[in-house]
């Protein structure tokens, strides 16, 4: 799970790594203060019927992958190509606290759908008070965040039966998808600007094709990979 660049591992701040589950997730935007009708579920299958069976509208997507030698390059230099078609209206935090990029994912997948979620309590608070800074003006303003960290406590020690220490070296990183402008990004507070992915409408099955894409790269590494869809839901 990487983090910005720029503190030792002793000054750095770290959080607990979160299990890619929906239930951890829908916990901590639950303490965050979003509504109840907005909830994670997993995708379990790219086949078209799988998908169809997602609930809809569907905001945007989790995708987990390994951490391989020479992804996040890679993805850098994909990051740096498409930098000058990167909408201006893209929500971007730097991350810059260790093992935070499950929780980096959900704020990424909530920001960028801030007009049509229904987004109240303390994650409201924090989009006000950081609207309008550069990602990493937002990025020190959530280290500074008790409630931000406390959401993220609330999943990552209530959910997990088996939660590792909040500075063990794990293999694995989160990203959100989602579509915006008519262009799909991938957004990830460890790379210098999201990647677009190019003109979408679809953010499931657009994302699928990302998410595919990212797979086939790492085919021949027997390591496992999750797409968890961030969704409207009818409340019971």
């Amino acid at each position: 799970m990487s983090a910005s660049e720029g503190k030792n591992k002793k000054d750095k701040i770290y959080w607990v790594p979160l299990e890619s589950s929906p239930q951890v997730m829908n916990k901590i935007i639950e303490h965050m203060g979003v509504g109840a009708s907005v909830k994670f579920d997993d995708v379990y299958d790219f086949d078209e019927e799988i998908l169809s069976m997602v609930a809809q509208p569907v905001h945007a997507l989790v995708f987990l992958f390994p951490e391989v030698e020479g992804t996040n390059i890679e993805r850098e230099r994909e990051a740096q190509s498409s930098k000058d078609k990167v909408s201006p209206n893209i929500w971007h935090m730097r991350q810059t606290i260790g093992n935070a990029c499950g929780t980096m994912a959900i704020f990424h997948a909530l920001g960028n759908n801030q007009k049509t979620l229904p987004i109240g309590g303390n994650i409201a608070a924090f989009f006000d008070k950081v609207n309008g800074l550069s990602p990493e003006d937002k990025a020190k303003e959530l280290e500074q965040s008790k409630e931000m960290e406390e959401a993220h406590r609330s999943g990552a020690s209530e959910d997990q039966s088996a939660a590792p220490e909040a500075d063990a070296d794990v293999d694995y990183h989160y990203v959100a998808l989602t579509i915006v402008d008519g262009d799909l990004y991938e957004i990830d507070g460890g790379l210098s600007v999201p990647i677009n992915h190019g003109p979408a409408t679809d953010v499931l099955r657009d994302g699928v094709r990302v998410a595919k894409r990212r797979i086939a790269a790492m085919e021949d590494k027997n390591i496992g990979f999750s797409l968890i869809a961030l969704s409207s839901v009818a409340e019971d």
